[in-house]
């Protein structure tokens, strides 16, 4: 069998793979290993500045927020760990601390990414709104006055209407989702 795949498909893929993952508690490296290449699509895919800005968007070479003394120090940074899990040329025998709790922060760049690519074309998988919605809901005791309404006003959280509840439960019982807000 043969399927006809676009890059923007296939991180789309990688990327509810991977939050499904995430729900289940499933393997950590596996889900940062999905997430990096969905992100690396996403990122090749956003040449506009502008969008970059607008939109806050740090798991970039040309984020905004990090000075260029600094820039490949910060690239080496982000991209440790999914280079440590692709790759073995140089380092057969060595190990990393692997920091899991990052994977929901990459997640969440990934889908602001998505959203940026897709354009009108983008579509809320009820994946996206649940991984957006539990983000938004965890972090919100960690954020601003300013930055609740950011997150709490976006169209994601938005997006997730009553009538995505049921759907959003059942989501949530068949993966046993035992994540808590």
């Amino acid at each position: 069998m043969k399927i006809n795949v676009t890059k923007i498909s296939a991180a789309r893929s990688q990327l509810i793979e991977a939050i499904n993952l995430f729900f289940e508690e499933r393997d950590p490296i596996s889900i940062h290993t999905l997430v990096g290449a969905s992100l690396q699509i996403l990122n090749d895919h956003i040449t506009n500045t502008k969008d970059v800005y607008d939109n806050g968007l740090v798991l970039r070479f040309d984020t905004i927020y990090v000075d260029d003394e600094f820039r490949k120090l910060w690239i080496r940074g982000i991209n440790k760990a999914r280079n440590f899990f692709k790759h073995a040329d140089n380092d057969k025998k060595k190990s990393i601390e692997f920091e899991t709790d990052l994977n929901e922060i990459y997640i969440h760049e990934a889908l602001r990414c998505l959203k940026i690519v897709e354009g009108e074309d983008h579509v809320f998988s009820i994946e996206f709104k649940i991984f957006m919605t539990w983000f938004c809901l965890k972090h919100h005791d960690s954020l601003t006055p300013e930055g609740k309404e950011y997150f709490l006003n976006l169209p994601y959280v938005e997006a997730f209407q009553t009538e995505d509840l049921k759907e959003w439960k059942e989501m949530m019982r068949i993966t046993k989702i035992n994540k808590t807000v």
